[in-house]
């Protein structure tokens, strides 16, 4: 059956289903609850039904201000009637719901105070909560195959998504950092958390945008968001060591080797992560902080190029759209890589965290590109590269956190980080261009070999002093940093030029010493004045600084003397750089009950004044800037909230988009400096909707995101027709934008227990270039919907299993026979059985198919994983596994790229077919037993199980 018709078939029987499950035979429960003392009403507890066989969850619900509950669309059956309020005995009823009993009324049902209550709180059996802007999911209720991830059990969760590669989204938006308990975990990496700790110690999982340490503080919104998860993890894991060591050996000389171990104690935290496998495995981000760890040209083949310019060939831009076709197009890595995190109280009032990781990579790669050259009023210019090539990346990273309460008023926290890099890289290239009538225009073979490092360090430090006036606040940050890249290299390229018969030869054999380095400090002065009851109104100033310099010599081989002695003039430069600029900005917030506005503005004034020493050139810039921002929310109740955030933000050009240089240091790409430029104005719009029915678990997530750029920096592509090269001005054009939405809809179903969403993702991005003096309008669409479905069984299987067909349509103003559409579908669906005596089957499968006008884009991937285990000893902590990865030996890498003024497919050499013998030994050593009951359960009866009726 065609994909498109199975797509729209699965939809249909799944709203079918829904449709007649909402229609089956259902009853309903009220009553009303108070205590047994002075009879008042109790507010906010939780109602839950159980199933009366095995005590799963049925619904739930809370009591409303009067203490009224109300339970509808019961099915037929016997449950258990639970009722939880923190500081009483829970109750417990059983009852029945029939045809002729389908409406019950409990009455009043009185609480018993606990008599050695101690203030525990309450810890409620719902999937879902919502608290102001936080998502809060209870991890009891999506449960985990054998030996899975953190990673593992946030792909469970609605309005979750975690990639093959553990990149990770919540609502629509790429999580930035993830926290163990309310503090990083080896800084800022998501996936050293959601990859290495296991599901089983996790109590809560949080979403939120976490803002910056002084707006957290202040209140006000400055706009530095971050999309944040936080792991709660269980009370019982507090106190204990747990971790994991495999090791495991393959065909063909593959290995895969990891180990982590935790200690927790209290406050006290201590983490070891490390691994060693050539097998594209790795549980942490790479982080380049040199901008050089890019294998190949960057070009079209004939050397590197050079500057900020955007939206060079075979280089994505922020103004270009990726269609999203990428299956595993890393090439081949080896990882070695471990580090240390670190967490304790000091005293009552310091508390301290940090980490040290060392990771050091070797990657190769073997690619294949074709690109198709878009030019307005003539044919097409095609270009073919082979290309291979391998880089080696050794980074170090250190952060360390210092929080202190002096008292009730003062704090400070003081946040120093360093990174440090080496890498070097080796790259081979031939390129071939022609028209589009074949005619060959140029072809040529590059190398190029370099060796760079550098460090990358900044201390932030912020002061909080609260006044005794409610809402009046001062603080103060102040953050100086410092960054250093050393290297060298050379660049060896042949290329010949076909004009009208007659060939010409352009050699290059240069070798180039490069160093640069910067300084920044900026400070944040800010003062809060409560102006009414629910009224703050903030006064902030803002000071920053940056000084770079940065200086490259080329050096021409002389045939005569055999060396590298002269001098290329137009690849050696010197520059210079100091910005600085003065920020006031005026905020006023408004907080009351279920609502929380906020607006304002800030003016700030930067100099910018750039020496070129080598070409003496001197240019000064002067910016007057606007930043306003406005902000609001507003809770519907407990369970629905809706935001909004909207911010206009200047972005000034890049020096060397500034100065007046030729840089040809890739003659297809030769690119000239515009000292015109004027600076870009994005307003940026976000919209939020969250929503959860506690009752039947429903649950919708909304976003929208918007921006609009004046101004916008962009290039003028002007190129040569007879040879094919292209020369890239920088310039402003209006017209550019984004566009994106999200909404997930999903809902439990009971047989079998599982959770079911619906996902729609919807783009539109426009760029605007000029194209041999042709102002091009590129707008791509995009319309995507994932079913996603999984189980959420607790004994013996597991499956996820999620479709999603997207279609992608490309646009082009200057060239409408250019025009085309693509459509893709990728199904995932993982499975896993097992027994209590220990045994494993696991199985997984990805079918990627792509279609689209290009034959060569035409193509479908089958990827089948299988694994069978056998777990040992008395807890079942040793596991023995075999794995076959790439089954069908079908691996391929294809990644579509589509620009402003080019259509690029490039296939990349991957892991194909290979088997892997791992062990793998399981550490839980807790200081109080494990349960694997819902946590509603514990602490109720003494053995946490309800009665028996």
């Amino acid at each position: 059956m065609n994909l498109k018709y199975s797509f729209i078939a699965a939809v249909f029987l799944l709203h079918v289903r829904e449709l007649y499950a909402q229609n089956e035979a259902h009853g309903s429960l009220k009553g009303r609850l108070a205590d047994t003392a002075v009879h008042q009403v109790l507010k906010q507890a939780t109602i839950s039904i159980l199933n009366s066989k095995d005590s799963s969850l049925v619904m739930y619900g809370l009591t409303d201000d009067k203490g009224l509950f109300t339970l509808k669309n019961i099915p037929f059956g016997k449950y258990i009637l639970q009722i939880v309020f923190s500081g009483y005995e829970t109750r417990y009823k059983l009852f029945q719901v029939t045809k002729d009993s389908a409406t019950l009324d409990a009455g009043t049902i009185y609480m018993q105070l606990r008599s050695n209550d101690l203030g525990n709180v309450t810890v409620q059996a719902v999937p879902i909560l919502i608290k102001k802007d936080t998502v809060e999911y209870n991890a009891g209720m999506f449960t985990t195959k054998p030996n899975a991830t953190v990673g593992d059990l946030l792909n469970k969760l609605p309005g979750v998504d975690v990639d093959k590669s553990g990149n990770i989204k919540a609502q629509g938006e790429t999580v930035q950092r993830v926290l163990v308990n309310g503090k990083r975990f080896f800084g800022d990496d998501p996936k050293m958390a959601t990859q290495n700790l296991p599901p089983d110690i996790v109590d809560k999982i949080q979403v939120y945008d976490a803002l910056s340490d002084q707006s957290a503080f202040t209140g006000f919104d400055d706009g530095n968001r971050v999309k944040t998860i936080n792991i709660v993890t269980k009370k019982n894991a507090e106190h204990g060591y747990f971790g994991k060591a495999v090791a495991g050996i393959g065909n063909e000389g593959l290995y895969d080797e990891a180990a982590n171990i935790n200690r927790f104690n209290d406050d006290q935290q201590i983490s070891f992560i490390g691994q060693a496998n050539n097998t594209n495995k790795q549980n942490f981000t790479v982080q380049d902080i040199l901008g050089t760890n890019r294998n190949g040209n960057g070009g079209r083949g004939s050397g590197s190029s050079g500057g900020n310019f955007a939206g060079s060939k075979g280089m994505q831009s922020s103004q270009q759209a990726n269609t999203g076709f990428t299956t595993n197009n890393n090439g081949i890595t080896q990882t070695l890589a471990a580090g240390l995190n670190y967490r304790d109280a000091w005293s009552k009032k310091t508390d301290v965290y940090g980490s040290y990781f060392y990771n050091n990579l070797l990657t190769t790669q073997e690619q294949k590109t074709a690109t198709e050259n878009l030019i307005p009023g003539d044919s097409s210019i095609f270009d073919d590269q082979d290309m291979l090539s391998q880089g080696r990346s050794i980074n170090q990273r250190f952060n360390f956190n210092i929080e202190s309460q002096f008292d009730s008023s003062n704090s400070v926290i003081l946040r120093p980080n360093a990174s440090y890099q080496q890498t070097n890289s080796l790259s081979q290239s031939t390129t071939a261009t022609t028209k589009g009538d074949a005619t060959p225009l140029n072809n040529s073979v590059a190398s190029s070999n370099k060796q760079n490092d550098g460090y990358n360090g900044n201390i932030d430090m912020l002061f909080r002093h609260r006044f005794r006036t409610k809402g009046r606040t001062f603080s103060f940050d102040v953050n100086t940093g410092g960054n250093s890249n050393n290297g060298n290299g050379n660049n060896i390229s042949r290329s010949n030029y076909f004009l009208d018969g007659d060939d010409s030869i352009h050699n290059i054999n240069q070798q180039y010493d490069s160093k640069a380095t910067g300084h920044s400090l900026t400070t944040t002065l800010s003062y809060t004045e409560p102006a009414g009851k629910y009224s703050i109104i903030e006064f902030n100033y803002n000071y920053s600084y940056n000084k770079n310099y940065a200086e490259k010599i080329t050096y021409n081989f002389d045939s005569a003397t055999q060396k590298f002695s002269s001098i290329d003039s137009l690849l050696t430069n010197s520059y210079n750089n100091t910005y600085h600029s003065n920020r006031l900005t005026l905020n006023y917030l408004f907080k009351k009950s279920k609502l929380n506005l906020s607006f304002g503005s800030g003016l700030q004034f930067g100099d910018l004044t750039s020496i070129n020493a080598t070409k003496d050139i001197t240019l000064t810039q002067h910016y007057i800037n606007l930043y306003p921002t406005a902000n609001f929310m507003y809770r519907f109740s407990n369970t629905a909230n809706l935001r909004f955030n909207y911010s206009g933000r200047t972005t000034q050009p890049g020096v060397q988009q500034l100065q007046p240089v030729i840089n040809n240091s890739d003659p297809l790409n030769v690119q000239i400096g515009n000292p015109t430029l004027k600076q870009s104005f994005t307003n940026s719009f976000r919209m939020l909707f969250v929503s959860f029915d506690r009752t039947h678990f429903r649950n919708i997530f909304a976003t929208i995101n918007a921006s609009f750029v004046q101004n916008n920096i962009a290039n003028a592509v002007t190129t040569n027709a007879e040879t094919g090269a292209d020369t890239i001005i920088p310039v402003n054009l209006n017209g550019a934008y984004n566009l994106s939405a999200f909404f997930n809809y999903g809902f439990q179903l009971k047989k079998p227990k599982s959770n079911l969403n619906f996902t729609t993702n919807l783009t539109n991005n426009r760029s605007v270039n000029l194209i041999n003096h042709v102002t091009n309008f590129t707008t791509n669409y995009t319309i995507g919907e994932t079913i996603k479905w999984t189980t959420n069984l607790k004994n013996n299987f597991d499956m996820s299993f999620s479709v999603t067909p997207t279609y992608n349509i490309t646009r082009y103003s200057v060239q409408p026979d250019q025009n085309e559409n693509y459509f893709s579908q990728v199904l995932n669906t993982d499975i896993t059985f097992y027994t209590k005596s220990g045994w494993i089957v696991e199985t997984g499968f990805n079918y990627t198919a792509y279609a689209g006008r290009s034959p060569g884009f035409n193509t479908s991937v089958p990827l089948l994983n299988a694994a069978i285990a056998k777990q040992f000893f008395k807890k079942k902590q040793g596991e023995l596994r075999l794995s076959i990865f790439d089954l069908l030996n079908q691996n391929v890498s294809v990644t579509r790229n589509v620009a402003e003024n080019y259509i690029q497919d490039v296939q990349t050499k991957v892991l194909t077919r290979y088997a892997l013998l791992t062990f793998t030994y399981n550490l839980r050593n807790f200081a109080g037993p494990q349960k694997n009951m819902p946590a509603f359960f514990h602490n109720r009866n003494g053995d946490g199980a309800p009665p028996k009726f």
